[in-house]
């Protein structure tokens, strides 16, 4: 398999909708099939200043491709490679690894396109949350320009109803409704900002202490050939994948600073600046989105997580209040991320 920079991305990807404007601050996000979190999660990035969206789009077929290629500040891109297909990546350092297609555009489509600029990425199901007095990510972007940080990372916070059944009805269609929806969070610090070094994770994610709770536990299942020898990587791709509890979210792109994955910059990020990503995974589409991610199967490791959530939501039916625990608390605003030790400014 012939090895791909970033480089290459401009042959392996078009953009099909729209005219990249480099000089607006610009949100980039990979989306397949979101049509339900689109308008709100466009409303809401714009409501917080971004100005332009990049979007990778996989070959939608739910109508979220008519919708993004018409918005007048949307970029579309599509490739004829999938989110799942698998990449031989080598990085600027000159280091090769296996990559899936949809994490090597999240690394590379910007670089088409911005010279010095910071780039956002978050993903269709999760929502940026600015600190408390700080009206537009314009503020965040001149506070790490006038500190030299390459990057801001975030806690990434679980919301969530109070039980299963809070997961009926329709999706909210928008950021307040969301969270007026599925409130609750868990008052837990995540990350520990470090100066001059990569975050320290800390604790566990919601996903991770419901599993416990609800002792959804991993299982090898071996078929045919495999009963008599299975391979480690196959023996993995069984196993939990650990839902995230930080990524970063605001990049500079440059010869010397980019993302490396879906959660680190290749830098040490500002050790001030901590943000917040809400992610919605526990939302009236989850049961949906169980069934799509594992026939789509280009999550991680063929979208285990996703099968073990299908275990999940069948133990917690009819469980009362079965998403709380002592430290599940009901969003009120950013103040509360701050003592919570989930945002830092």
């Amino acid at each position: 398999m012939e090895a791909v920079g970033i480089e290459d991305a401009g042959r392996l990807a078009r953009v099909v909708s729209g005219e990249v404007d480099p000089a607006r601050v610009t949100l980039f996000s990979t989306m397949k099939n979101e049509m339900g979190f689109l308008p709100a999660w466009l409303d809401h990035h714009r409501a917080i200043g971004f100005e332009q969206f990049l979007i990778w789009d996989d070959a939608s077929d739910d109508g979220s491709f008519d919708y993004l290629s018409g918005q007048p500040d949307v970029i579309v891109m599509q490739s004829d490679l999938s989110f799942g297909d698998l990449l031989r990546y080598r990085d600027p350092d000159g280091t090769e690894r296996e990559e899936r297609a949809g994490t090597y555009f999240k690394i590379a489509l910007p670089h088409l396109f911005f010279v010095g600029a910071f780039v956002g990425y978050v993903d269709a199901d999760e929502f940026l949350i600015l600190p408390p007095g700080v009206g537009s990510i314009h503020a965040v972007v001149d506070r790490l320009e006038a500190a030299g940080a390459p990057s801001a990372v975030a806690s990434v916070v679980e919301f969530f109803p109070a039980s299963a059944s809070g997961l009926a009805g329709a999706l909210p269609q928008s950021f307040d409704a969301l969270m007026a929806a599925y409130p609750f969070f868990q008052c837990e610090q995540l990350v520990d900002l470090r100066e001059g070094a990569q975050p320290e994770l800390m604790g566990k994610s919601k996903t991770a202490r419901l599993f416990k709770r609800y002792a959804v536990a991993p299982q090898v299942v071996r078929q045919g050939w495999q009963r008599v020898w299975m391979s480690s990587k196959a023996k993995k791709a069984q196993q939990f994948q650990k839902s995230p509890r930080h990524k970063t979210p605001l990049v500079r792109r440059d010869a010397q600073s980019r993302l490396t994955g879906s959660h680190y910059g290749n830098l040490p990020p500002s050790s001030e600046v901590l943000l917040t990503v809400a992610h919605f995974v526990f939302t009236a589409q989850f049961a949906e989105k169980i069934d799509r991610a594992t026939a789509w199967g280009a999550h991680a490791n063929a979208a285990a997580k996703y099968r073990y959530y299908a275990q999940l939501l069948e133990r917690m039916r009819g469980v009362e209040d079965g998403f709380l625990d002592e430290n599940s608390v009901a969003y009120e605003g950013p103040e509360q991320l701050v003592r919570c030790g989930l945002m830092r400014w």
